[in-house]
């Protein structure tokens, strides 16, 4: 098997400001995103990296056959930073109206190289939905690295500005959403060089500006490795050559051929064409993996 899909998931608790409490599956996300990458992908192959209640989480579901590897790791919590301590790595975002804050479970990234089975990998989030067969062109790539820089918000509404950049005056943002790696010195490289931000976090977000981020990001360590990589200049060598299509988490998925947005402030709806679109909502990543599986 000499390629495939790599995806991580960890359940988590988040919490909004009322203290009401959301459980995340991103096991179900995964599975989901599996049987519809065995439904549109050419390329099949799906292994999922989680822990061992993820692991039993996927029994539950009876989805173990939607995946040809499932690798249980064991995530640490060391140290006092956000890139070592799983309970201080903590981020809020938006779920339409609410703002929820959850444990990020992220850290294990950077292992990828390691843990993937194939020789050639296509890393993707769990929220990141496979519905068009787009992903299986990048496997046909001469480049050793490719990951995700063009990105657009699917209701127009935001222009996503904000993840343009580490900072104003640092370098462009990569999108750690989905990359590809093939097994090679260079691939090696970049994840090793993402282990040295994680490890040396304090230091590369005052040298890069982005020590605002009170949260490890793999998008900030993948973006320092591949500027690196590129010589510490700005090229379009690494860029992933699809554009990634988001549904900014203020928004809200209706099912998965539409989604609500926020106009004028006022909630408008509408659908859209079959295509691969990462669910930054949460709550409506979820509601879309039951559709998925249940369908």
């Amino acid at each position: 098997m000499n390629k495939g899909i790599l995806m991580f998931a960890y359940n988590g608790k988040a919490h909004d400001f009322d203290k009401n409490q959301l459980d995340i599956d991103y096991i179900q996300m995964a599975c989901a995103n599996a049987k519809n990458i065995k439904k549109y992908m050419q390329n099949d192959n799906v292994a999922l990296v989680t822990d061992q209640a993820g692991k039993d989480h996927v029994s539950k579901l009876n989805a173990e056959t939607l995946f040809t590897h499932i690798i249980v790791t064991t995530p640490t919590s060391e140290g006092t930073g956000p890139n070592t301590n799983l309970d201080m790595n903590v981020r809020s975002m938006r779920i339409g109206n609410k703002t929820i804050r959850l444990p990020w479970k992220n850290q294990t990234r950077p292992d990828a190289y390691s843990l993937s089975p194939f020789n050639q990998t296509i890393l993707i989030d769990s929220d990141y939905f496979v519905f068009d067969n787009t992903l299986d062109t990048i496997f046909e790539t001469n480049k050793n690295i490719l990951c995700g820089k063009h990105v657009k918000e699917i209701s127009h509404q935001d222009s996503l500005i904000d993840y343009s950049r580490l900072h104003h005056q640092s370098i462009k943002l990569f999108w750690a959403t989905v990359l590809y790696f093939k097994k090679s010195n260079e691939s090696m490289l970049m994840f090793e060089m993402m282990k040295a931000v994680k490890q040396n976090w304090q230091f590369y977000s005052k040298m890069y500006k982005f020590e605002d981020s009170r949260t490890y990001r793999n998008d900030f360590a993948i973006s320092v490795a591949l500027h690196f990589l590129q010589g510490k200049k700005e090229t379009t060598y690494y860029d992933l050559p699809l554009t990634i299509m988001c549904l900014a988490d203020k928004n809200i998925m209706l099912n998965q051929k539409s989604f609500a947005f926020r106009y004028k402030d006022r909630w408008a709806g509408t659908g859209f064409p079959k295509q691969n679109i990462h669910i930054m909502n949460k709550e409506s990543a979820m509601y879309v993996a039951g559709e998925i599986m249940y369908e």
